[in-house]
């Protein structure tokens, strides 16, 4: 849905805060300091009001030998900490997501779990097993009413219920993932792979794994792979290598475009003309123009940020 952004909320994973952004400028205005160690991802309340930023530890997927257990509740408004929450014992927060009905929905790698938090009662529901303790990221389908997760060096996706909160099964990939993202009509699921410049895509209609997509303009594995609102495009980022991939769903037209060290996230502009990506390697973030498919600007942030929104 498009709107008018009253700013940007980025998480600075290498400076350990989180920076506010002008949106017309890309100027930092504020950041707060007060943060868990590493925070990693966010996500935004449906109201834009709040953002929720995970300490995930000072591992990586698969690595991660001191997990954090924090998730910090973010006052987009006044610009700072309104608290954190602590989902103990469940350890390695990292993706998580809303659900239709309002729940907060958190992979909780080192915990083989994802976590069903209440925002609005500030409480712990429960948790989804989900057969592995590798599930990084995730998605969910409201529709359908399912979650999937990538369990990324299982080289498998977790299927898990959004009604009942039951673990429904594994769907078994070719390799190693690092990166996972569904439609918007939730027809089909793609995954990036770690090993190797490929997409796999998976068709939610029988859970059928589909060809590899080579992607011709990176010589390594990619890692997040975003889609625009209206599914017409995947973006996909390169996993330490400059370069995004912009893939057409309809005709698989795919446009490189050279970005900076080490990108890793970001996020579509609400108006659906460009994207801004992370450069966390260098400390700078990259307005990419979607149409002509190249940089307009490169503007500093922080140390090196992770992942970012406009809200």
């Amino acid at each position: 849905m498009s709107f008018v952004p009253r700013g940007i909320v980025a998480v600075d994973k290498q400076g350990d805060r989180l920076l506010f952004l002008d949106p017309g400028t890309l100027e930092t205005v504020a950041e707060i300091t007060a943060m868990p160690p590493l925070p990693h991802e966010l996500v935004l309340s449906p109201d834009r009001e709040r953002a929720y930023v995970p300490a995930y530890g000072d591992g990586v997927h698969g690595d991660n030998a001191h997990p954090n257990h924090f998730i910090s509740v973010i006052d987009l408004q006044r610009r700072c900490l309104e608290r954190n929450i602590d989902l103990a014992p469940l350890e390695a927060p990292h993706t998580l997501r809303f659900g239709p009905e309002g729940l907060l929905y958190v992979a909780c790698e080192n915990s083989g779990a994802v976590a069903v938090f209440d925002v609005r009662e500030g409480r712990l529901l429960g948790k989804i097993p989900t057969g592995s303790r590798n599930s990084h990221r995730l998605v969910i389908l409201p529709r359908s009413g399912l979650i999937c997760t990538d369990n990324e060096e299982d080289g498998s996706m977790s299927v898990l219920g959004l009604g009942d909160h039951s673990f429904r099964g594994k769907v078994a990939l070719p390799a190693a993932l690092a990166g996972i993202a569904a439609l918007p009509d939730e027809s089909m699921i793609f995954c990036t792979v770690a090993t190797s410049p490929q997409l796999w895509s998976v068709a939610m209609n029988g859970m059928r794994v589909g060809r590899p997509i080579w992607l011709s303009g990176h010589t390594r594995g990619a890692q997040v792979v975003r889609v625009s609102p209206d599914g017409s495009l995947l973006l996909v980022i390169g996993d330490h290598e400059p370069v995004i991939t912009l893939l057409e769903t309809g005709s698989g037209r795919q446009r490189s475009v050279k970005v900076g060290t080490k990108p890793m996230d970001g996020a579509f502009h609400p108006d659906g003309r460009t994207f801004l990506i992370c450069n966390e390697g260098e400390g700078t973030l990259a307005e990419i123009d979607l149409l002509s498919a190249r940089v307009i600007r490169t503007v500093p942030a922080g140390k090196g940020c992770e992942t970012l929104a406009y809200f």
